[in-house]
C-alpha cells in the first residue's frame, strides 16, 4: 500500500512498556528509517523505552505516556494526542486499548495496530494477530509488512540495534561477567539467588571481575546473592571483584556496560535484549516464558538454557505449582550447567 509522502513526514510511534520489548522494536525502527528517509519520528511510551531511541537523529519529539496515573485516562490520553498532533502514519506496539485511541485522537490517517481487545475501530489498519512461530522482533515488523501488503521476509528482517554510541569491545583481563538476576514481569523468571551466588564465586576463584546489573529495586535481590558469595569464597580478598551496579546506571550506561562485558548471565529480561543488540557473549536462561518467542533474537555467541519442561512455557508471574514442583523450570537449571557453558564461551572469546 503507498502512502503519499510529504516533504517532511512525521510518524508517530507507540512504544512498548517494558525494557526488552522496547529493545525488540529497534529493528521496526530501523526499517521505518530505511523505508521513508525523510521521515522524523515522534516517540510514545513510557520513560524507559523512550530513552532507547531519543538520541537518534531522526526523533523529532519524545512523549512521555503516564495517562495510567490519571483518574480520567481516556481524557488524559486525548489531553496526549493533542499535544502530539496530526501525523502521516502512526504505529502502536503496545496491545492496550487506549493505544489505539491515542492513535486516533491524534486525527492520524493511517493508524497502524494489532486488532486486539477492542482496537479495530480506532485503527485504519487493524492487523490480525501475526504467526505464532514468529519471534516478537518479526512480530512487530509483521504489523508494518501487512500495512505494505506484503509477506514478511523474516530472513531480512534487521538485528537488534540501539541509538547509543557504543565503546569498542576488547578481551579484557581479568574477564568481565555481567549478571542480571531479577526480571520485571515476576518471580517465575528468575533463576535461584542461590544458584547464581555459586556460579558467580567459582568465576570469582578463577579470577574474574563480576558485575550485577538491574534496576534500584533488583538491587536487594543482588545484595542477597552478594552475602551467600562472600560466605563461600575460599579467598575473602576475591569479593572486591565482585560490584553491584543495579539502580546505579542509565538506560544507556547500562547498555555501554554490557556492551564491554567478555559475558553476560541473565533471565529471560530487557538486560537480556539488550545484550543481544550490542552482541555480547550470553548465557539466557528460560523456564516459564515462550523460548522461540523471546530469546535472543539473532544473537550468535549466545546459549540458550531451557529444559522444556512439560509445564513450561505458562507465562505465568509466579509459579503455580507446589511442593517438589514448583519452579522446577528454572530450578532443573543447575550451576553446573551454567558454568560449562560459561567456559565454552569465555574460552571462545
Amino acid at each position: 500500500m503507498s502512502v503519499n509522502v510529504p516533504k517532511r513526514m512525521r510518524i508517530l510511534l507507540r512504544l512498548p512498556n517494558w525494557l526488552g520489548d522496547g529493545v525488540m522494536a529497534s529493528s521496526l525502527f530501523y526499517t521505518l528509517k530505511h523505508h521513508y528517509p525523510n521521515a522524523h519520528f515522534i516517540l510514545v511510551g513510557p520513560q524507559i523505552t523512550c530513552e532507547l531511541f531519543k538520541k537518534d537523529e531522526k526523533i523529532e519529539a519524545v512523549f512521555i505516556d503516564d495517562t495510567k496515573k490519571s483518574f480520567f485516562r481516556l481524557l488524559a490520553t486525548h489531553k496526549l494526542a493533542q499535544k502530539i498532533g496530526r501525523c502521516d502514519i502512526a504505529i502502536t506496539l503496545n496491545n492496550h486499548f487506549y493505544s489505539a485511541f491515542l492513535l486516533y485522537a491524534t486525527k492520524t490517517p493511517v493508524r497502524i495496530g494489532f486488532a486486539q481487545f477492542f482496537r479495530s475501530f480506532f485503527l485504519s489498519h487493524a492487523i490480525t494477530t501475526a504467526p505464532k512461530e514468529y519471534h516478537q522482533v518479526e512480530k512487530y515488523c509483521f504489523l508494518f509488512s501487512q500495512f505494505l501488503e506484503k509477506e514478511l521476509d523474516q530472513k531480512s528482517v534487521l538485528p537488534l540495534k540501539l541509538a547509543f554510541n557504543l565503546p569498542t569491545h576488547t578481551p579484557n583481563t581479568p574477564k568481565k561477567i555481567g549478571f542480571n538476576p531479577s526480571a520485571s514481569y515476576g518471580s517465575a523468571k528468575r533463576w535461584p539467588a542461590s544458584y547464581y551466588a555459586e556460579v558467580a564465586a567459582a568465576l570469582l576463584e578463577k579470577g574474574h571481575e563480576i558485575y550485577f546489573f538491574g534496576a534500584k529495586e533488583d538491587a536487594i535481590v543482588s545484595e542477597e546473592i552478594l552475602k551467600l558469595i562472600k560466605g563461600s569464597l575460599k579467598n575473602p580478598l576475591l569479593f572486591h571483584n565482585a560490584y553491584n551496579l543495579c539502580g546505579k546506571t542509565s538506560i544507556e550506561e547500562l547498555i555501554q556496560r554490557i556492551a564491554v562485558l567478555d559475558l553476560f548471565i541473565t533471565n529471560d529480561s530487557g538486560p537480556m535484549h539488550a545484550a543481544a543488540s550490542t552482541k555480547t557473549p550470553l548465557i539466557a536462561l528460560f523456564g516459564p516464558t515462550d523460548e522461540k518467542e523471546t530469546r535472543p533474537y539473532k544473537a550468535q555467541k549466545t546459549i540458550v538454557l531451557n529444559h522444556h519442561l512439560s509445564c513450561s512455557p505458562c507465562k505465568k508471574r509466579v509459579c503455580p505449582l507446589k511442593n517438589e514442583k514448583n519452579h522446577l523450570c528454572m530450578k532443573s537449571i543447575t550451576p553446573l550447567e551454567v558454568l560449562e557453558a560459561a567456559h565454552t564461551l569465555l574460552e571462545e572469546s
